[in-house]
């Protein structure tokens, strides 16, 4: 198989996950004369992940203009692996290996070998992302061009029972045939799209004889395309109701609308004025089928996409949380230690801890870039951007070296804060299992519409930033009065000024909830 070059780091993580498994395996044998070329093969993986990793930032540039979205996956992938220290760790086994660490070398790669198949998941995720995304906005954008065709047929049906001119009628429903036949062209190319991206290997010819089928009733004043061509047995309606053969039925659907119409212009042109409103009516009804076919599929995208977007946040959140909980713990023992221990070393530690902070704020943002980007939550964005604040805060304390009360006080806070978006992402991801397992087929909403998480999930997190907001306000409270540790007026109204923006920015997600609510 031959990789092209924008495949390039898909395609050599995929050989890295293929090869590595088999050195732990070699690694048991006994020391001697293996353990060189157990080296050697690791040295070669060492330099093909070395040509991989320089690889992503090369192939993001050229891609930040036709692809500016895969670009960004490849960016994130490599401030990853650079977090992560992948390579460094591939080298380090490659020494284990030269020194004759069988064992210890075989733990290590198994490790590499869970990084890169993390690296695997991050490209492939992104990937898909995008596919989603294309797929959302044709779909949208197929949906509006038929809301305004089906418009304009029923004007053209209440013309025609109004008895206005026939030949100025005939005229427009000329149009809006010729508009029906354009778009049921452009279902058609999105429907072999469709199917060819989404590994759709259901054989199309079979959806297309119905089509063919319903032309051979032009003279009959009551066709039935629509019953005609559902599938004979159960098994074959199974079979066609995946996204693929929806796409298929809705260009069918627009092919059977556009002879309707056409069938009503020659009426029109015959002053056949009863007939052609039968064949406009019709001709609406096997729109209204066709924009049923391109809502469930909206439908499903976003089903999808939500199903995606919950695993990368749950895995995001999660690995913040067990940092966030490394760093407060650490800091704990710090505060503890710090009379006994001396200022340089106390200085050291903290310092690592604030870098550790540091990767925890960058993660924060990455995380609200998703939420931000999917755009159907209030609560929980507003939840992560107070946790990307206060973690830059507590980076910059511990910084300063900064391990006393207050600052212990602000991890407690993210750890809090993280658990309970970690819960609320996880009762998301149960609630979106048991809609798809439901014979209903999904939470009630409008198509493409569905929230990231429900509303009950957003208010409980509304609750608990504005209890948070009461406690740091009580905790300032109890500050100010302890004279020998008042602040100084510009940090107190700096301070303040940072709580009244988050009683704004909670009173507008609030504001947000309720009015989705009333939609």
């Amino acid at each position: 198989m031959k990789c092209l070059p924008r495949h390039r780091p898909w395609c050599l993580i995929l050989l890295l996950v293929v090869a590595m498994p088999a050195l732990p395996a070699l690694a048991v044998e006994p020391p001697g004369r293996d353990a060189p070329s157990l080296a050697a093969r690791e040295a070669e993986l060492l330099e093909r992940y070395r040509d991989l990793e320089r690889s992503f930032l090369r192939l993001a540039d050229l891609l930040a203009v036709s692809d500016p979205r895969r670009a960004g996956v490849l960016r994130s992938a490599f401030d990853r692996a650079r977090q992560e220290q992948v390579q460094d760790r591939v080298a380090a086994i490659v020494i284990m290996l030269e020194q004759g660490q069988l064992l210890k070398a075989g733990t290590s790669q198994q490790d590499a070998l869970a990084q890169f198949r993390g690296l695997l998941e991050l490209l492939e995720s992104g990937a898909g992302e995008q596919q989603l995304s294309d797929t959302s906005k044709e779909v949208r954008a197929i949906l509006g061009r038929l809301a305004t065709l089906i418009a304009r047929q029923r004007a053209l049906e209440g013309q025609t029972e109004a008895g206005d001119a026939v030949g100025e009628l005939a005229e427009k429903q000329r149009v809006a045939a010729d508009e029906a036949a354009a778009l049921g062209d452009d279902v058609g190319r999105f429907a072999e799209r469709f199917g060819d991206d989404r590994g759709d290997q259901n054989e199309p010819q079979k959806a297309d004889p119905p089509a063919a089928g319903a032309e051979q009733t032009p003279g009959d004043g009551h066709p039935a395309p629509a019953e005609d061509q559902r599938p004979a047995t159960d098994e074959q309606h199974d079979e066609q109701d995946d996204d693929g053969s929806r796409a298929r039925r809705t260009r069918q659907r627009l092919e059977a609308a556009e002879k309707r119409m056409r069938q009503a212009r020659e009426q029109l042109d015959g002053a056949e004025r009863g007939e052609a409103r039968e064949a406009q009516q019709r001709a609406v009804e096997e729109l209204e089928t066709a924009r049923a076919e391109l809502e469930e599929i909206l439908r499903q995208v976003r089903e999808e996409e939500v199903t995606r977007l919950l695993v990368q946040l749950e895995a995001r959140i999660r690995g913040m949380l067990k940092a966030e909980r490394g760093v407060l713990a650490d800091a704990e023992k710090l505060s503890a230690v710090a009379a006994a221990q001396a200022e340089r070393e106390r200085q050291l530690e903290a310092a690592r801890l604030s870098r550790e902070q540091g990767a925890i704020t960058v993660d924060a943002a990455k995380a609200l870039t998703l939420l931000r980007d999917d755009g159907t939550a209030a609560a929980i964005p507003q939840a992560l951007e107070q946790v990307h604040d206060d973690s830059a805060e507590a980076a910059a304390r511990l910084t300063r070296g900064d391990v006393g009360r207050d600052t212990l006080g602000l991890l407690g806070d993210l750890v809090v804060g993280l658990e309970e978006m970690l819960a609320a992402i996880e009762k998301a991801q149960q609630a979106q299992q048991a809609d798809e397992a439901s014979p209903a087929g999904g939470r009630a909403s409008a198509p493409g519409e569905q929230p990231l998480v429900d509303k009950l999930s957003e208010l409980k997190m509304l609750r608990s930033l504005q209890l948070r907001v009461n406690t740091r306000t009580q905790r300032l409270s109890r500050l100010v009065d302890a004279a020998e540790e008042q602040p100084g007026e510009p940090e107190l109204r700096a301070v303040l000024g940072r709580l009244a923006e988050r009683q704004r920015a909670i009173e507008r997600a609030t504001r947000d909830i309720v009015e989705g609510l009333v939609e």
